[in-house]
């Protein structure tokens, strides 16, 4: 899935659509697989929050999961995946993986990343910015309901890992709007952090987002669009709007020619996702709009924040 100019037309990535009580991102504390020092960094020991006697511990490692819980749309699954640990780790590998998720899937999409350094059948293995973090993310569809551990674990010493789980449930009518995620990363609330900010070649200010689009079912089946020219615009390098094998918005270097909307069909219940992936971000709040092409042409609007990269744990 991996793309230096995004384009995910040809994978079955999947949005998972926000219920009343979803808004609350899956965010899951680290443990220590072994002990040990990674080459000049300090030692650190110790397990997630709470751990100890002496009150609680912040933990080493996090993960993430937005949005959290998940309803599928038209059979299909995606979620922002985001690590996040120490700056003083910068640049090593961490492995993020879901066999359950996979396997619970008719069609796992697999995970989408500006670069990786090798990708497996379920799992991934991306490098940690100048601040600690790295972003994914993943999607699949046909998958069962129900819980799914994601695991994301450094490759060399400390082997700190992190445990999250994404929980997947069936379509349902939900409430109208159009909802962004993620909306905050780790300690930092506001908005999403980018990552990707490194001196490693392909490095760059990433930004992956997820947009639930969620309307009357009386338009299931019917086209829904979305765009944002101010979200565009910041991330001047490349962008891509895209869904699930429908229409794709997308621009990179020299691209004059690519539409600036992406569109999808609503599915029974009405709903319909999308995602987003930037390079090379300015920090700043962005509007975000979708129109429903048919009826009265509901519009919806959010407004999507991006932040600028820094440590957020």
């Amino acid at each position: 899935m991996h793309r230096e100019r995004h384009s995910l037309r040809l994978v079955a990535l999947a949005v998972a659509v926000a219920l009343p009580l979803l808004g609350m991102s899956g965010v899951a504390t680290a443990k220590v697989k072994a002990p040990g020092c990674h080459k000049t960094h300090t030692c650190k020991r110790g397990g997630g929050a709470g751990s100890g006697t002496g009150g609680i511990t912040p933990a080493p490692m996090t993960v993430q999961i937005d949005p959290n819980p998940a309803v599928e749309t038209s059979a299909s699954v995606i979620d922002v995946i985001q690590v996040e640990t120490s700056p003083s780790l910068a640049g090593d590998l961490v492995d993020i993986s879901s066999s359950q998720f996979a396997a619970s899937c008719q069609s796992f999409a697999g995970f989408d990343t500006f670069y990786n350094i090798s990708q497996g059948p379920d799992s991934v293995e991306v490098p940690l910015d100048n601040d600690g973090n790295a972003t994914v993310l993943i999607g699949g569809t046909g998958c069962a309901p129900g819980p799914s551990l994601v695991d994301a674990s450094l490759v060399e010493a400390p082997y700190y890992t992190a445990l999250a789980t994404i929980v997947t449930q069936p379509p349902v009518v939900t409430a109208p709007g159009l909802t962004g995620y993620p909306s905050s990363s780790g300690t930092v609330t506001g908005g999403e952090v980018e990552t990707g900010d490194t001196a490693a070649p392909g490095g760059g200010s990433f930004v992956f987002a997820v947009f639930n689009v969620e309307t009357n079912p009386v338009y299931a089946e019917q086209t829904v669009e979305i765009s944002s020219a101010q979200l565009q615009a910041r991330c001047g390098t490349s962008w891509t709007f895209g869904s699930f094998g429908q229409g794709e918005g997308s621009n990179g270097p020299g691209d004059t020619e690519s539409p600036t909307t992406a569109t999808t069909t609503l599915d029974d219940d009405g709903n319909a996702q999308f995602y987003f992936a930037g390079s090379s971000c300015a920090a700043g709040p962005s509007v975000v709009t979708a129109d429903v092409l048919a009826g009265t042409h509901p519009t919806y609007t959010t407004t999507f924040n991006v932040v600028a990269p820094q440590p957020t744990i």
